[in-house]
């Protein structure tokens, strides 16, 4: 009797042993499925920093560097392409970890650190002027500008000392052949310059051979960061630190990769 009460009691225990092993793990394995859920990124298609290839699959300069710091934390990351208004905002709401491309103006907290910068040109029709000084014979010329980015100020002091009239309009495209047809506005005279980022418009005037003439002179030179909210600063401090310690011959390969 004593010894089936003893054997009793030790299928016991082995049973509340094994239960306990099956919850600890599941609560391993939702600990690891914390650990490794996407860094979720969200930016406005940008060339040569972030877009989406003819495969559906996010590219750029400032996004394969991202990937490789995320490698090295052994952390996936997914990859949203949206207008830049709605990258900024999906942050601030917490449905998204991080948003490229912004500043300080946009309200979130930033990377210490950047390779992305925002290089202001006019483009000009190539029919109609050929360099800076031929632009300025212009006594009111009309320059558009996006409705989508909070200019800084320096851009609006250098608009003001043109004497411009500004005019507004959506610069989101969603593809390379919607971006041709945005400079076609150049050849109807209805403004007289286009205020863009230098090396997104070079990339298109080469690949359609537009007429269309980047006046030499940089307007202006706007650093762009990584953003985040705050709650979210331990992953961002996380990401930054693995960006930092790429190795310099990681850097240089997708550098060389988005040269135009």
């Amino acid at each position: 009797m004593a010894r089936l009460y003893l054997r009793a009691v030790l299928v016991l225990n082995v049973t509340l042993f094994s239960l306990s092993g099956t919850e600890l793990a599941q609560a391993e394995n939702t600990q690891s499925d914390v650990v490794s859920a996407p860094i979720s990124v969200c930016f406005e298609r940008w060339r040569p920093f972030s877009f989406i290839d003819h495969d559906g699959i996010a590219r750029g300069l400032e996004v394969d560097l991202i990937k490789a710091a995320a490698q090295a934390l052994n952390r996936t990351v997914e990859f949203s392409e949206l207008p830049f208004k709605r990258c900024v905002a999906n942050v601030k709401f917490g449905s998204t970890d991080f948003s490229l491309h912004v500043d300080k103006t946009d309200g979130l907290a930033i990377f210490s650190d950047t390779t992305t910068f925002w290089q202001l040109s006019l483009a000009v029709s190539a029919a109609r002027f050929q360099t800076l000084g031929d632009f300025k014979t212009i006594n009111t010329p009309r320059i558009m500008l996006a409705t989508e980015y909070p200019y800084p100020k320096a851009v609006y002091r250098k608009l003001e000392a043109l004497n411009a009239r500004l005019v507004r309009r959506s610069y989101y495209e969603e593809n390379d052949e919607h971006a041709k047809t945005f400079f076609d506005i150049l050849t109807t005279k209805r403004v007289d310059a286009m205020l863009v980022d230098k090396q997104w418009a070079q990339h298109m005037i080469d690949k359609f051979n537009l007429p269309v003439n980047l006046l030499a002179q940089d307007f202006h030179r706007e650093p762009q960061f990584i953003g985040y909210r705050h709650s979210n600063a331990h992953l961002a401090q996380q990401l930054e630190a693995a960006l930092s310690a790429l190795p310099e011959d990681v850097r240089t390969t997708i550098k060389n990769q988005y040269k135009y």
